[in-house]
């Protein structure tokens, strides 16, 4: 998507001589991309931006180019560090059907190396139209000036509806599951894993905000429990993945030396008890 399209043989020219810069991340749920430009110049961002909507390039150099780019990506954050690959192993434990179990960079170097520019023109013509873009706009700018430049340079392109995805459930998990790993990393680690409600669910807030009670900060039940208190864990803290559809609560820790996982898990079990015997005392 930087590498030219129909009008436009190269983004990043036009965006950095106005003073702008830009840059793109995708996650399980969406790809954004985003600009920012001196006010004065906000045109140019609906410019380059409508342009590579209308149509890319789709040069095959262009192509051989990011993917070693993204090959060098999946190197670098999951075979060539410590702990690196653990969200690869995890996914497809805590999901058995729903498409959240595919990391979005592929699972193995083969996924990005196989891609060809029949994928490339396939994905691009299904999914990237007006009607399945969300614009947002940030700034000392009015609503007028804002849908006037909407008008101007995304109207003109041809629209097409994008089918709906239908995506399976991930059913109801009834029974734990667990993995053990053997790798060369300086301290053993544990991770635990928790379905909770996606972003859509009037739960969610509720689940963000207890993960961090939980584990966010050393004043969090899970540092004062494994770290301050028991000193099982050099460090112990939890996150949510924040997916639109159901997601994880993570609770990933590292254990300090001669320490069993057994009293690792022990100790995590006590810090949840912990918390539910507050919240039904509240």
């Amino acid at each position: 998507m930087f590498g030219g399209s129909k009008h436009i043989p190269n983004f990043d020219t036009h965006l950095q001589a106005v003073g702008g810069d830009n840059n793109a991340f995708t996650s399980s749920d969406i790809t954004n991309y985003y600009t920012t430009v001196p006010k004065n110049n906000i045109e140019t961002s609906f410019w380059l931006e409508s342009d590579r909507m209308l149509a890319l390039s789709f040069e095959e150099e262009v192509l051989e180019r990011e993917k070693k780019i993204v090959i060098e990506e999946f190197k670098q954050r999951y075979l060539n560090q410590p702990y690196g690959d653990v969200w690869l192993k995890l996914s497809p434990e805590a999901y058995r059907s729903h498409p959240y179990r595919w990391p979005t960079i592929g699972k193995k170097i083969s996924h990005i190396e196989d891609i060809n520019m029949q994928d490339v023109k396939k994905f691009f013509y299904t999914y990237y139209a007006p009607s399945n873009a969300i614009l947002v706009i940030a700034g000392n700018v009015t609503l007028c000036e804002v849908q006037r430049l909407c008008a101007k340079w995304f109207a003109p392109i041809e629209d097409h509806r994008v089918n709906k995805r239908i995506i399976p459930k991930e059913a109801k998990q009834t029974q734990s599951r667990h993995i053990d790993l053997k790798a060369q990393v300086p301290q053993n680690a544990i991770y635990k894993a928790y379905h909770m409600p996606g972003r859509n669910s009037n739960q969610y807030q509720v689940n963000d905000l207890l993960s961090d009670i939980l584990g966010k900060g050393k004043s969090s039940l899970l540092h004062q429990f494994g770290v301050k208190k028991s000193q099982i864990f050099s460090s112990l803290s939890s996150y949510v993945t924040g997916s639109i559809d159901p997601g994880l609560m993570i609770i990933s820790g590292k254990l300090n030396d001669n320490i069993t996982f057994e009293d690792a898990e022990k100790t995590i079990t006590n810090a949840l008890q912990e918390i539910i015997m507050q919240t039904s005392e509240s």
